[in-house]
């Protein structure tokens, strides 16, 4: 008995020190893509869900890994701040102000939606960090189209309304919802659509964006062996997120590169964390696109 007790003991201490180790790091994924639309190479870095972590004061590593890289643009795919009351936006303001030297486009997430929706609860607090973005320089493109011109890219920014955001339950969204929202995107231009939720990427790919990008279920918190689906990339196969925030356990949509029917997502495991501070060989992750014409 006292052999089961130490080992589940062990067990415990090795949960704790790995999740430790996991919330206080990231790592830098790289994907590339060629298109004949995109009419010269563009570097981007997306990033999402850093929900107030700083890696470093005022986010000094995370901010000299992405000077490091000198993108051409840095996509935010939401959840830079923590809705909670009584919590501050400073921290990520702070942060931005060292990156303001790069095009940025910020497409929101549920934790901006829920400031934005409940002044009675959070004040003046959404008002004034739309102020301080602007402030920055940063492309606030709640829903529209941001043309990054000469490249042959357009960068298509969808918030979804609150409803997409209930937890234990999933409705449909209509590909023509995304349309009137977010805008009519130009076939001729090579399309990325930021939008949070990745749980709707049937209507993203009806919609017909060319690439997506996505965040929101943290790479499913607890990461471990797992069967995926044909439509994860092989390589992302062996490892698959336990929980969602919307609860639902195992999600299909957990992190890493999907395809279906010739367009892709990807999903960021984000940066930080919010209510459960849990990561389990599940770090937070940056990640670098390289887009380019043909050769």
């Amino acid at each position: 008995m006292d052999i089961i007790i130490w080992m589940i003991i062990a067990v415990i201490l090795v949960f704790i020190w790995v999740c430790a180790f996991d919330t206080n790091r990231f790592t830098v994924s790289r994907y590339e893509f060629t298109d004949p639309r995109i009419k010269r190479p563009v570097k981007a870095v997306f990033i999402s869900d850093l929900h107030c972590k700083m890696f470093g004061y005022e986010g000094t590593f995370l901010v000299e890994k992405i000077k490091e890289i000198s993108p051409d643009l840095i996509l935010v795919g939401g959840d830079l701040i923590t809705a909670h009351p009584g919590a501050g936006t400073d921290k990520v303001i702070e942060m931005l102000k060292h990156l303001a030297g790069f095009p940025i486009v910020y497409a929101f997430g549920n934790h901006e939606l829920r400031l934005k929706l409940y002044p009675e609860t959070y004040g003046d607090t959404w008002k004034e960090y739309v102020k301080k973005l602007s402030e920055i320089g940063i492309s606030i493109t709640e829903n529209g189209i941001y043309r990054l011109e000469g490249t042959g890219i357009d960068i298509i920014s969808f918030s979804a309304d609150r409803e997409y955001y209930r937890r234990m339950k999933k409705i449909t969204m209509d590909p023509e919802y995304i349309r009137k929202t977010a805008g009519e995107f130009s076939p001729e231009s090579f399309n990325i659509l930021l939008a949070h939720n990745p749980a709707y990427f049937e209507s993203y790919v009806s919609y017909g964006a060319d690439l997506t990008l996505s965040g929101h279920v943290h790479g499913g918190m607890v990461r471990i062996p797992g069967f995926r689906s044909k439509n994860s990339a092989a390589a992302e196969r062996r490892m698959r997120g336990v929980i969602s925030p919307s609860v639902t356990l195992f999600p299909e949509y957990d992190a890493g590169r999907f395809d279906r029917d010739g367009r892709t997502m990807i999903i960021s495991r984000g940066l930080g964390t919010h209510t459960l501070p849990i990561r389990f060989l599940n770090p937070g992750e940056l990640i670098v696109l390289d887009l380019k014409p043909p050769v």
